[in-house]
């Protein structure tokens, strides 16, 4: 199964990468080096358009093969970040995701609306029945939108990863179909 175009509630089009988009990602990424470096070293390696260009082929090959899915989200057509469903395993229906969001789009529910219709891609179509998330204990941000989204922070890894040469705790949240179709039933503020 290919990942397909979303649309999310707010009006964020979710748009399965393409090598086309590797201009705008590039600056993209040019726009947000210093918060990726801290957070997203690998993503803020995608700073030039060649190697944004080598990410999204490698990113369309692995969609092709089921592997990984990946999506830009796109404000008024302008790229504004991305958003990734990794390690798919089917047999266990259960998946990682991660995302990202320019500096300059933030604080508006752009990412957790978005997250949000992934989900919703995720526990329907693909049938998973576990979604995974991981973010540096640090990054408050993102630990933001896994617990507006109904994610349980289920423990810290101690030194978990290491960024920049640098070791830090990484929390570690869960969300299930059943959390997700529960947290339906209320609204969600962004």
């Amino acid at each position: 199964m290919q990942p397909l175009p979303l649309k999310s509630p707010s009006g964020v089009s979710i748009i399965p990468v393409a090598v086309e988009h590797a201009t705008a990602l590039a600056s993209l990424v040019q726009s947000n080096i210093e918060h990726l470096q801290v957070y997203l070293p690998a993503v803020a390696d995608l700073y030039s358009v060649e190697t944004a260009l080598e990410h999204l082929c490698r990113a369309v090959e692995c969609a092709s093969k089921g592997e990984t899915f990946e999506w830009h989200l796109f404000v008024e057509g302008v790229l504004c970040g991305s958003v990734r469903i990794k390690d798919i395993d089917r047999s266990d229906r259960k998946a990682k995701i991660g995302y990202f969001i320019g500096h300059q789009f933030a604080g508006r529910g752009i990412a957790s609306s978005a997250v949000s219709t992934v989900l919703e891609f995720c526990f329907g179509s693909l049938k998973l029945n576990r979604i995974e998330l991981r973010c540096a204990s640090e990054n408050v941000r993102s630990r933001r939108v896994a617990e507006r989204l109904g994610f349980l922070h289920e423990g810290t890894l101690r030194q978990g990863e290491c960024l920049n040469g640098v070791f830090v705790d990484q929390n570690i949240y869960g969300l299930l179909t059943k959390d997700f179709e529960a947290s339906r039933h209320y609204p969600m503020f962004w």
